[in-house]
């Protein structure tokens, strides 16, 4: 008899996802905390100017990519509900296919049993074990199975709706899968562009700290303030990150520097 879709696949994907969710949670978390140190440094270049010429045009390039990395990570928060919503949404139609249709279609089969043995077998096929693609050929085989002998299904009870509502079913299905994975292909290109943006804004915060610290070498007050705002809470759950979370790799900052 066809299952439900509560199988083999649902719960690995489930524990696949579930896993992938709590490192990209994670990942989300150190960015957020960057940001948020980013964004500082902003904050005080804005408000205490290092001069003009080439060190404001540094200083400029450095306010607009914090701001590009904004402006991503808030693309990825949206993006993250999206996708959630799309991979729901496929769970449920594989669900409606498997209980609805396909179920239907399974209760047919002992009385096929004598007379079309293969179609009965057929009918009988378990999908809730079968990965999305293998799902998708089985269902599919049923499908046309069925439109070819319609008429002795339909002699046997057959809901005469059945083939239309399965195909429409499948249809969805596809295209609910190639969404989500249409998803995922943009949350992976946007996140490799943020790592790629943090290690260069990292990059320029330490060329930046030297000209602070020389610019502002008799005002302590200021080194100080800069280098408050460049410190990072990093989490402290040891699941996450490390027992003792290293601070970035940034240069001490000194009197003579």
């Amino acid at each position: 008899m066809v299952r439900g879709h509560e199988g083999t696949e649902s719960r690995g994907w489930a524990a696949g996802s579930d896993t992938l969710n709590d490192v990209e949670d994670c990942m989300d978390n150190i960015l957020r905390l960057k940001l948020a140190m980013l964004m500082a440094l902003v904050d005080f270049l804005r408000a205490h100017s290092l001069g003009e010429g080439p060190v404001a045009a540094v200083v400029a390039r450095f306010i607009e990519k914090v701001a590009r990395l904004q402006a991503l990570i808030a693309q990825q928060q949206d993006g993250a509900s999206g996708r959630k919503a799309q991979t729901g949404r496929y769970q449920e139609i594989r669900h409606q296919i498997t209980r609805m249709p396909l179920y239907h279609l399974a209760g047919l089969a002992p009385a096929l049993a004598a007379e079309a043995p293969e179609l009965a077998a057929l009918l009988r096929t378990t999908v809730s074990n079968k990965s999305g693609p293998l799902f998708l050929a089985t269902a599919h085989s049923i499908l046309q199975a069925v439109e070819t002998h319609q008429e002795l299904l339909l002699g046997h009870g057959m809901l005469p709706a059945t083939p239309g509502e399965l195909k429409t079913l499948l249809a969805e299905y596809e295209q609910s899968v190639s969404d989500a994975h249409a998803g995922r292909r943009a949350h992976t290109g946007a996140r490799s562009e943020m790592q790629e943006l943090i290690r260069e804004l990292m990059q320029m915060v330490r060329h930046i700290d030297g000209t602070v610290a020389y610019h502002f070498r008799d005002q302590p007050e200021l080194l100080g303030a800069w280098k408050s705002a460049r410190n990072v809470a990093w989490p402290t759950d040891t699941t996450a990150a490390p027992a003792t979370p290293p601070q970035p790799a940034l240069p001490r900052l000194t009197a003579g520097q």
